[in-house]
């Protein structure tokens, strides 16, 4: 992919994902913030002509969790007219071939759970499903709880080293470096991984020793330190117990994601 200027590249990639069932379209900003937090190489991901002019994109990159490497594809989609032509499966395969000359031990990915042509194609190249996301967003109001506070981490390390096995690449501490332990009554309740900016926060990883009586009080603390906020909920199991509970409070799932993988 990067044979090509970034202005082209991101035109391409919001041609081919402009009618996508989630809103993807970015800046060129926005872009490469993405592949630089994702850890996704320009080097290693690829683009796909059709009579010289552009006509698909996948984006990836690898990094190492523990002994193994692992690569994660992190966008693919087919200009619109270009469709039907197997670029799709071209891309795929010959991102395999790179990933053996990279010693990559796995590829993992996660698909719209509405998009079954993709999840068909995912599935016949050997991808097989790791859990079903859920993605939730709604914003931050008074629950009326007191008591819950959050402490921030400096240290990541430990942090890291508690990271699951099946934990969606783009939720690791590794791309989103923000850390609290949440506190009440002078006892440690569990911790956070989230990402924050001015008017929205992103939670994507909730560790709470009983989310369910818990997950409001820690929205209360984030309430009291940022305001009445925009708040998601990224890649969530959706068998997390205290789901039910934002969807009582005004949250709105916004997609439901199959989490993939393949041994290479």
């Amino acid at each position: 992919m990067d044979t090509i200027p970034l202005e082209e590249q991101v035109a391409l990639w919001n041609e081919a994902f402009a009618d996508y069932l989630v809103p993807a379209a970015m800046t060129e900003a926005s872009f490469t913030t993405r592949m630089e937090k994702l850890q996704q190489s320009p080097h290693e991901s690829f683009i796909a002509k059709v009579d010289g002019e552009a006509a698909a994109i996948i984006l990836t990159g690898t990094r190492d969790f523990g002994n193994t490497r692992m690569a994660w594809i992190g966008g693919l989609a087919v200009v619109p007219r270009f469709r039907k032509m197997g670029l799709s499966r071209q891309l795929l395969e010959r991102l395999f071939v790179g990933y053996r000359g990279q010693g990559v031990d796995e590829s993992r990915l996660e698909v719209i759970s509405e998009n079954i042509p993709a999840l068909r194609l995912y599935q016949k190249l050997g991808y097989t499903e790791i859990n079903e996301l859920i993605y939730l967003t709604g914003s931050l109001q008074d629950y009326g709880i007191a008591g819950y506070r959050l402490k921030e981490v400096s240290d990541l390390a430990a942090y890291i080293a508690l990271e699951e096995d099946a934990l969606p690449w783009q939720n690791r501490i590794a791309a989103h470096h923000k850390i609290a332990t949440i506190w009440r009554n002078g006892e440690q309740l569990g911790y956070i991984v989230y990402g924050v900016s001015a008017d929205n926060l992103i939670l994507l990883q909730v560790r709470l020793s009983n989310a369910p009586d818990q997950i409001l009080g820690l929205l209360q603390a984030f309430y009291d330190t940022y305001g009445s906020i925009s708040c998601a909920l990224f890649n969530e199991v959706v068998t997390s117990e205290y789901i039910p509970i934002l969807l009582d409070k005004g949250f709105e799932k916004i997609a439901t994601q199959i989490q993939m993988r393949k041994k290479i």
